[in-house]
Parts: structure tokens; C-alpha cells; sequence
């Protein structure tokens, strides 16, 4: 009866069973974007061709430059003939120094006396005081037979010329006949003027004579 009557207790009693709370999801909504109803598109600037970026990439090879090292052979003769040359000053006593450099004062005060020496020469002016327009010219003077020499001292050299008396010489047949010395009418002649002179020589007639003039030394 006991078991009758616990049965019949389970069975009596009643349980409540509670469902679980549904979850409430927040669903992520994207920001609204205004609508855009007019758009204005403005040019900023022209676009360069591809030609010219490839252009501009391309021109390092034009502007690398390579140097070249000396050879080596070259710098080693160098190195060498400096490293004799210090040795052989170290070694080298007073005397032989001070006669070294004494040569080498005297080479090169020679070489350049003899340079300067052509160049002088190679710069002398080929044409110095000459003589220009002579005449002579045959003239009765009181009863006496003369000749009346007339010439142009001219200088062309480009330089201040000193003027030394002039020889004058009667020539007839390849035969000096007489000789005179004509002093000259100014001291120097300056660069590209010219000066005249005149003399007189007594003539004893007949054939007319060849006068050449030279300057006296």
C-alpha cells in the first residue's frame, strides 16, 4: 500500500519548465550616403604622353660618365722612379744637392735664353730703314757742273729707328768713281713716317754716274 501510495504522489506533481529568453541580434546597418544629384568634373591638368615618362626614365644611360683609371703599369714606373728619387736625396749629401740644383738652374736659364734668343730672332722685322725715290740729277751751280741728289729715308719695321749718316757712292761702269757721307736729317724715324734728304756733288761731266746708298756702320 505504501508503494500504491508513493506512485500515486510522483505521479501527482507537476513541473514547470521555462523557455529560454530569445536574443535580441542588432543588425549593423551601412551609413547612408547622401545621393549625389549633380556632379562637376573639372580638368586639373593634360596628362603627359607615355612617350615622355619613358623618355625621362630612359636618359640615365646619357648622363653616366665613366672615368678611366690610368694603367697600372704607368703608375708604377711613376712610383717608382719617386721612390729612387727619394732615396737617392736621402742619400744624397749636401754638396751633391746644392750641385744638383745648380744644374738644373742652369738647364733651364739656358733653355730659356735660347728660346727667348729665337724668339727675338724669329720676331726681328725683315725690312728696316731703306731708301726710296732717289734721283739724280745733273745742274749748272755759278759756272760748276753738279749733281743734286734727292732721296726718302722710309721706315717699315713697326719700330723708332736711329738714322746714321748716309754714304753715297758715284759708280760709272762698275768703277767707284767718288764717294760722299750725307748727314741725315733727323736722328731716328718713327714707325711707318719717312724723311727726306738732299745733297749736292761736284760733277766733272760726261757720262751720268750710278749713285748707291747704304747707311754708315
Amino acid at each position: 500500500m505504501e508503494a500504491s501510495s508513493f506512485r500515486r504522489q510522483t505521479a501527482g506533481k507537476g513541473y514547470d519548465f521555462l523557455p529560454p529568453e530569445p536574443s535580441i541580434r542588432q543588425v549593423r546597418r551601412m551609413p547612408r550616403m547622401d545621393d549625389v544629384a549633380d556632379a562637376e568634373f573639372v580638368v586639373v591638368g593634360k596628362a603627359r604622353p607615355r612617350a615622355a615618362y619613358a623618355g625621362v626614365r630612359n636618359d640615365n644611360h646619357h648622363t653616366t660618365f665613366t672615368t678611366k683609371a690610368p694603367p697600372p703599369v704607368l703608375v708604377a714606373i711613376v712610383a717608382a722612379v719617386l721612390r729612387s728619387l727619394e732615396v737617392w736625396l736621402q742619400r744624397a749629401s749636401l754638396r751633391g744637392f746644392a750641385a744638383l740644383a745648380i744644374s738644373l738652374f742652369v738647364l733651364v736659364f739656358g733653355l730659356t735664353g735660347g728660346l727667348s734668343g729665337l724668339s727675338q730672332g724669329g720676331a726681328a722685322p725683315a725690312d728696316t730703314l731703306h731708301f726710296s725715290h732717289v734721283t739724280i740729277t745733273p745742274r749748272d751751280a755759278n759756272g760748276m757742273r753738279i749733281l743734286l741728289i734727292n732721296g726718302i729715308i722710309e721706315n717699315e719695321s713697326g719700330v723708332t729707328q736711329q738714322v746714321k749718316p748716309i754714304r753715297a757712292d758715284l759708280v760709272s761702269d762698275e768703277r767707284l768713281t767718288a764717294s760722299i757721307v750725307i748727314e741725315p736729317p733727323t736722328d731716328v724715324v718713327y714707325a711707318g713716317q719717312s724723311r727726306g734728304f738732299s745733297t749736292r756733288v761736284q760733277y766733272a761731266g760726261g757720262k751720268l754716274p750710278e749713285v748707291r746708298l747704304s747707311f754708315m756702320p
